[in-house]
């Protein structure tokens, strides 16, 4: 079916997105307050789905750009909460945990790293050692939990090159395990406007709620996310506060 979302095309889309946050960075500036950036940024993505939905049987052609243009937005949107919280903004690795948290292909007790770390976890110690980010932290549980081989790789390098000088290269490894989830939700999203998208009115109605709903969940499991990083031990100390 056309509205089918590959393991391979969102790993495409994830590489044309994941590395660059500074028009979040920007973007989100304008905005007092967390609440009136979500909104903003749920409006937009409503927007673009119910123009992709406009012309009904034509809005065939235009949903892989609007599931491209939707990561994106869910992208951006995410970061700009990184940014109004006051947590630091790892762009790709970020991007790479809040999908699959979004998806259910992270749990979200992934994000308790430290008590991870102390049940002793295969490799985790040393590796969190070497990756003290919380990004690389989590990534670095959820790969070593589903067994990935690339914990045992990497934990032999850092012990032969100085650990903290080498950089993470967890994010690939850890999409490639989860891709096939996360495109399955896409997929579930696109099959839905591709039925509702032969109504007249209807499909843009429908296309615009259906974006709407993706991004609002998306910037829940990214407020999730940055909130927990900000309590990470190695990360941003203390209770930072954001007028909502």
């Amino acid at each position: 079916m056309a509205a089918d979302i590959t393991a391979e095309m969102f790993l495409k889309a994830f590489n044309r997105v994941g590395g660059d946050s500074s028009a979040a960075a920007r973007a989100v500036t304008n905005y007092k307050t967390l609440s009136g950036w979500r909104a903003s940024q749920i409006a937009q993505a409503a927007a673009v789905g119910a123009a992709a939905m406009a012309i009904p049987v034509a809005h065939i052609a235009t949903l892989a750009a609007d599931f491209a243009v939707l990561l994106r937005k869910m992208a951006v949107c995410a970061w700009g909460i990184g940014y109004k919280l006051g947590a630091e903004v790892e762009a790709e690795e970020d991007l790479a945990i809040i999908l699959g948290l979004w998806s259910g292909a992270v749990e979200r007790d992934a994000l308790s790293v430290t008590a991870a770390a102390s049940g002793g976890a295969a490799g985790l110690i040393a590796l969190n050692a070497a990756y003290p980010t919380f990004a690389q932290a989590v990534m670095t549980q959820v790969l070593t939990q589903g067994g990935h081989t690339v914990v045992t790789a990497v934990a032999g390098k850092v012990a032969g090159k100085g650990g903290g000088k080498m950089a993470a290269k967890l994010t690939k490894p850890l999409l490639q395990m989860k891709a096939h989830a996360i495109a399955l939700k896409f997929s579930l999203m696109l099959g839905s406007k591709a039925v509702t998208g032969i109504v007249p009115f209807l499909g843009a109605v429908a296309g615009g709620a259906i974006n709407a709903h993706f991004v609002n969940k998306f910037a829940d499991a990214a407020e999730t996310y940055y909130r927990a990083k900000l309590a990470y031990p190695g990360g941003p100390a203390g209770d930072v506060r954001v007028p909502v």
